[in-house]
């Protein structure tokens, strides 16, 4: 890392006089394998200063460039794109990636910490965390124990060019453990043609404060057009929950590598660095107590709740070689990646404190548990495309793979805090200490085809075929039990996607596609697994919808039938003599559907008005109840303006009534979460092409209803929208 940081500060310079960089290949296809038109969202990647919508002193937008949400006149799914003008003008400097996606039609999320410092249990249609597929530029990522994402450790905002929801399992050439709920799709910005670059700040509630900036070569003309960039972005804050600190580092590096008038080599890392105070749902007593801003923290040293006991640190990297070359004959893209995420932690076991230190430990100790796990992910994705026939026949066919490799260590013990050694806890008398001590490897290979058949103007339709294998080993401890165990599952997939421009601002598109989710590592981490009976989850998603674009209005309408089966599920069973084993089964499945809408209207003088919202049904097939996280409905509107040096926003998010825990419960009123609603607002200034300076507050009305909570019939437990907070930002362009 530090080698290339060095050749790029040497690059620029060498740069003094850029030229024009040579143009990229006609690849046809982006890396989800489906064309998507940024033109006309207005997602610049990384575009010049004198053409960035984002730059100070930018003209008047079209209602593409500037609405908070919108679909792609070349969608064969219901998706919302969220573009770099929301980005780096409406979203929180320091969001993550589903604090951009909160917006969307049928997406909720829960930052009780504020945005960016805590996001929790986002879902997308019901789906939740590890249903869905999260990408970066094309890439798969996330824990292959159960296919969830540390969602604060990989690419803040600073890092991102735009954010795509597909809300579907998308084509044959989709690839992903986790398709079946849909995708989030994060890109990078694209190294500017020419040399410079912006440096910002931002100061906010919590002693929150973020720097950093973002570095750009321009095109070297003494190594064949090389376009470099360097993005670092450092945050720290003591949370909008009491003691829960937080503090991040992230470098990222891109570098894109015409070779002749055909070929790019594009090389990426990006590396973060971050730790924190783990905060945890509290009690109605407790919030009652000390306030909804209470995250069971507390500067107690003889307690569990202490923050400096509850602590998390993480490291992560992600880097990416990949090739995009039009042969005349062929186009191929390829991608070799590895990522990866260290994890050590600590905390108490009990930090609501209904469990007292001495239950555990007799001597007055307090008892915790000390906790690391390490992945990395090995992997590649290739794809080859090419045209054959004309008229009727004209079709390009696509055919590739994506192969990938990983292996996770887990390690948990139980220690007295005070001292973080190692403790036998009473009520482990005979066990030991070693809670977990394992390591999982799993391999998957997905293959596939598809056609894009072109037979009349404006009609592409889309069949194909995907074949999945996937296997996956646990050996070691876990729960004090010695386990060696492994399974294999394999699934054939089939879809048939269908776009057509009606006209020149109007589509409609349809798709019928199957979505897979491999099982999760749990299903092996029990003497019971070798009488597990499963087949991957699976879903068969009926979609259409309509999109319409012009300079003035931007809108979509889609409708959704999603019928999941395979659903995974446990009962306990004497397994060898030991009680109280899991085995796992498979077992019914929940209907999905509703309607989902998005529009922004370009009213003239610089505002706008926008505004989407979804209705939404997920119920189980065996008791017709609603499924947990699952939002009845969700809408979001508000008014836009941009114009001159001045623009803003005013926003609110609406998400409906919901259930927690297992899912609806008639039995059990807690397991009923309330409607809720936060407004954002966005004030800013231009000056020139040099200065940009913003306003923003977040929850402006202070509402402070619950979002997330445990279900529990006995003294549940919930988090809260965050605390009215502000941030203040300035960022300079030169």
């Amino acid at each position: 890392m530090r080698l290339a940081v060095s050749l790029t500060l040497l690059a620029f310079a060498l740069n003094a006089n850029a030229q024009d960089k040579p143009s990229a290949p006609d690849t046809k296809s982006n890396t989800e394998g489906q064309a998507i038109d940024l033109g006309q969202v207005g997602a610049t990647g990384g575009a010049d200063a004198d053409t960035d919508p984002n730059a100070p002193n930018a003209e008047a937008k079209t209602a593409s460039a500037i609405a908070p949400t919108q679909s792609s006149l070349t969608a064969t799914q219901p998706q919302t794109i969220l573009n770099s003008h929301y980005i780096k003008n409406i979203a929180a400097p320091n969001s993550d990636y589903l604090a951009i996606a909160q917006f969307s039609p049928s997406v909720i999320n829960a930052a009780p910490n504020g945005a960016g410092f805590s996001s929790k249990s986002a879902t997308v249609r019901g789906f939740q965390d590890g249903q869905y597929n999260v990408t970066f530029d094309g890439i798969p990522f996330g824990d292959p124990s159960a296919f969830g994402h540390a969602t604060t450790s990989f690419f803040p905002a600073a890092v991102l060019d735009h954010v795509i929801v597909d809300r579907g399992p998308g084509t044959a050439s989709t690839v992903g453990n986790a398709t079946f709920g849909g995708t989030v799709s994060l890109f990078s910005e694209t190294p500017s043609q020419t040399a410079g670059g912006r440096l910002f700040s931002a100061i906010g509630t919590g002693a929150a404060w973020e720097e950093g900036g973002v570095l750009n070569s321009g095109v070297i003309s003494q190594t064949g057009g090389t376009t470099a960039q360097i993005n670092f972005d450092h945050t720290r804050t003591n949370g909008l929950l009491e003691n829960a600190g937080f503090n991040r580092n992230n470098w990222a590096f891109k570098v894109e590598q015409p070779i002749g008038n055909n070929t790019v080599v594009t090389v990426f890392s990006s590396v973060s660095d971050t730790m924190w105070n783990t905060f945890s749902e509290t009690t109605r007593k407790a919030s009652n107590a000390f306030g909804k801003s209470y995250g069971n923290l507390n500067g107690d040293p003889t307690s569990q709740a202490f923050a400096g006991y509850n602590t998390d640190h993480r490291r992560s990297d992600f880097e990416y070689i990949g090739v995009q070359s039009d042969l005349g004959v062929v186009r191929i893209d390829n991608k070799v990646y590895t990522y990866a995420l260290s994890d050590e932690g600590m905390g108490g076991v009990d930090p609501t404190l209904r469990t007292p230190n001495s239950a555990l430990l007799a001597h007055g100790g307090v008892p915790g548990a000390d906790v690391n796990s390490q992945y990395r992910s090995w992997g590649d994705i290739f794809k080859i495309e090419g045209d054959v026939g004309h008229g009727l026949t004209s079709t390009t066919i696509r055919a590739g793979a994506w192969l990938e490799h990983a292996r996770i260590n887990q390690f948990e013990q139980t220690v007295d805090l005070r001292t973080n050694t190692p403790e036998e806890f009473l009520t482990e008398r005979g066990l030991g200490s070693i809670i977990y001590n394992n390591l999982a490897v799993s391999n998957t290979a997905q293959t596939f085809v598809e056609f894009d058949w072109k037979p009349l103007p404006g009609l592409t339709i889309t069949p194909g075929y995907k074949h999945v294998e996937f296997n996956r080993s646990f050996e070691g401890t876990q729960n004090f039990l010695p386990l060696d165990t492994s399974a294999s599952y394999s699934a054939n997939l089939g879809s048939v996607t269908a776009n057509y421009r009606i006209a020149n601002p109007v589509s409609v598109y349809a798709s019928w596609a199957m979505g897979f989710q491999a099982p999760p590592v749990s299903v092996l981490e029990t003497l019971g697994a070798g009488q597990n009976t499963l087949a991957p989850q699976k879903t068969l998603n009926y979609q259409s919808g309509v999109v319409y674009k012009s300079d003035r209005l931007t809108a979509d309408f889609d409708g959704y039938y999603i019928n999941f089966g395979n659903m995974i599920n446990s009962r306990l069973e004497t397994v060898n003599g030991i009680p109280n084993q899991s085995v796992f089964f498979n077992q019914g499945g929940v209907i999905y559907k509703g309607i989902e809408a998005e529009a922004t209207y370009e009213i003239g003088q610089g505002f706008a008005v926008t505004a989407n919202g979804s209705l939404n049904s997920a119920k189980s097939k065996a008791t017709l109840l609603t499924i947990a996280n699952a939002p009845s409905a969700t809408a979001a509107f508000g008014v836009l303006y941009d114009r001159g040096p001045f623009f803003g926003s005013l926003l609110t998010k609406y998400v409906g009534p919901r259930y927690t825990g297992s899912g609806e419960d008639p039995k059990n009123p807690n397991a009923k979460l309330p409607a809720y609603y936060y407004t954002d607002l966005v004030l800013g200034f231009r000056y020139k092409k040099l200065l940009n300076v913003q306003l923003l507050v977040d929850n402006l009305l202070n509402r402070r209803t619950a979002t997330l909570g445990n279900g529990a019939a006995v003294d549940p437990t919930f988090y809260y929208l965050p605390v009215r907070n502000f941030t203040l930002q300035a960022t300079v362009y030169f």
